[in-house]
């Protein structure tokens, strides 16, 4: 289960996915908006026409059950990567949970709001790369895909790996008591690992 850190975040999250469509992840927050360090996994590639290769950790989907009087669910997919220098390459965007169960997604990634985010980051911070698109398909724990974009240092990229999917629901959708809001708008979720719950088990076998 998630620790009080996490759960603290789960509410932050659902409280934004209320006001707005921003991607909200419960994960450590620097791979998507800070420096990092150089990575050696390869669970996730991204690799450039000029040669460039950006490594990380299996991509994330989380799935966010409806909130009461509130959007409705919803997923968030965010991709994570850094070359051997430690500089990084980050996509997100959402989708529908039917969109979802589609597998093939195509996103237009901007360059202010809305759509996708493709990010480049640095030790100066990040800095969003657009306009473009984006093609995902998803299968079975792999994912396979590529972006186009018009700028020149990032024209464009062939995206493989793994991915891992985590559905997060209200507690009573697992048989516990209801926690209730812990503010005006802000809900507590929790990870169905096993994926029980009626609303997990529709998103069991991605």
């Amino acid at each position: 289960m998630k620790d009080e850190k996490n759960l603290f975040l789960l509410g932050v999250c659902a409280a934004s996915a209320a006001m707005s469509t921003t991607a909200c992840s419960v994960g450590d927050v620097s791979d998507l908006f800070a420096f990092r360090t150089p990575t050696v996994n390869d669970d996730l590639t991204i690799r450039l026409p000029d040669g460039r290769i950006f490594r990380g950790d299996p991509a994330s989907i989380e799935i966010r059950a409806p909130l009461p009087n509130g959007p409705p669910a919803t997923a968030s997919v965010t991709l994570s990567t850094a070359d051997r220098r430690g500089y990084g390459l980050s996509i997100a965007f959402d989708v529908t949970t039917e969109e979802l169960l589609e597998q093939t997604f195509s996103v237009a990634l901007s360059d202010g709001y809305g759509g996708g985010t493709l990010a480049q980051l640095s030790q100066s911070g990040a800095e969003i790369i657009g306009p473009g698109t984006l093609s995902l398909r998803t299968s079975y724990g792999k994912l396979t895909g590529k972006f186009e974009t018009t700028d020149a240092a990032f024209p464009a990229g062939v995206i493989e790996g793994q991915y891992e999917v985590v559905c997060l629901v209200l507690p009573e959708m697992l048989g516990a008591a209801p926690n209730g809001e812990v503010s005006q708008g802000t809900w507590i979720l929790v990870e169905d690992e096993a994926k029980t719950s009626k609303f997990c088990q529709t998103f069991a076998g991605l």
